[in-house]
């Protein structure tokens, strides 16, 4: 490492380690930080720019230093987070019973992971791991899925009747999660070119999503069929795609919500709880990311009812 990009590390360092940040996941960090760096320019500039810093360097280039540095930041603590997120919040009993015939959970697991960080290395994707990874480390699926089931209402009804999911209310909350997981995989096997052009990437087509499904059994074979469809499926608008399953509507609703969470957080006295929040905004929203409506009707009642 140079001169150059040790600084440039200092810096990044310091920035990484502000308690504002803290309770964050690796990645939340690095999007904050990012967006931080880049709005910040005018005032950050003449700093780095001075002797104590890069004083014959563009902005540009000191720029791209402090990006480089905060991947490299992240990436220390992203595998170990990777791994640690499907050790402790999942157990793929599901991957068994779905398949009806011997599976290796062992194989499941290392497969998801290994799927995971190749994921994380491509930054379209790498971007859209946060919020799949802070929500299922959370423990928030598994509280809501909890919900879902002893109210037996409508999200309960499209998962047992509709779906017809026989498995039990635990693998079914893992279920959710492994789609979440793999959620991030339409912008891996995205052409550079599309997303350049529909930023932010927020549904597909059921074309380009049957495209990418193929990709997956051949890149995540240990994994039941009907959680990659639900994966992939999850980037579908409901609107436009209303037998879209319900596991694939929760993957959707989960990822975004889960992008900025912070958890720990309380709110004041008086104010909504984060959660209700945000399912109050997004019910306004729905067409836009293709949410199913009468889903977040009910998740917000249920974090209305719990405080959540």
């Amino acid at each position: 490492m140079g001169i150059e990009q040790e600084k440039a590390t200092a810096f990044v360092n310091r920035l990484w380690e502000n308690p504002s940040l803290s309770g964050l996941s690796p990645l939340q960090k690095e999007e904050q930080l990012y967006q931080f760096l880049e709005a910040n320019s005018a005032v950050l500039e003449p700093t780095l720019s001075s002797p104590a810093f890069f004083p014959k360097l563009p902005w540009s280039r000191i720029l791209v230093l402090l990006k480089i540095a905060l991947m490299e930041i992240s990436d220390k603590a992203l595998p170990s987070l990777i791994s640690e997120t499907i050790k402790s919040s999942m157990k793929f009993n599901f991957v068994q019973d779905m398949l009806r015939k011997k599976a290796s959970v062992e194989s499941a697991k290392f497969q998801l992971e290994d799927f995971l960080k190749q994921m994380s290395e491509k930054p379209n994707s790498r971007k859209e791991l946060t919020g799949p990874l802070m929500g299922v480390g959370s423990g928030l699926i598994d509280r809501y899925v909890e919900k879902i089931f002893s109210r037996q209402r409508y999200i309960g009804f499209e998962l047992r009747k509709v779906q017809r999911l026989k498995i039990s209310i635990d693998e079914i909350a893992d279920m959710i999660k492994a789609a979440m997981l793999i959620r991030p995989s339409v912008r891996y096997y995205s052409p550079e070119s599309t997303l350049a052009s529909q930023q932010p990437l927020l549904i597909i087509s059921p074309a380009f999503a049957s495209k990418v499904l193929k990709e997956l059994t051949k890149s995540v074979t240990s994994m039941p069929e009907s959680v990659l469809r639900s994966a992939v499926n999850s980037m579908l608008s409901f609107q436009d795609n209303p037998h879209t399953e319900g596991t694939a509507r929760l993957a959707a609703l989960f990822s975004h919500r889960s992008k900025y969470l912070k958890p720990g957080i309380t709110a004041d006295r008086g104010a909504e709880s984060s959660d209700k929040s945000w399912f109050s905004i997004a019910r306004k929203n729905y067409k836009i990311y293709g949410f199913d409506l009468d889903m977040l009707v009910e998740l917000q009642s249920i974090a209305a009812e719990n405080g959540w």
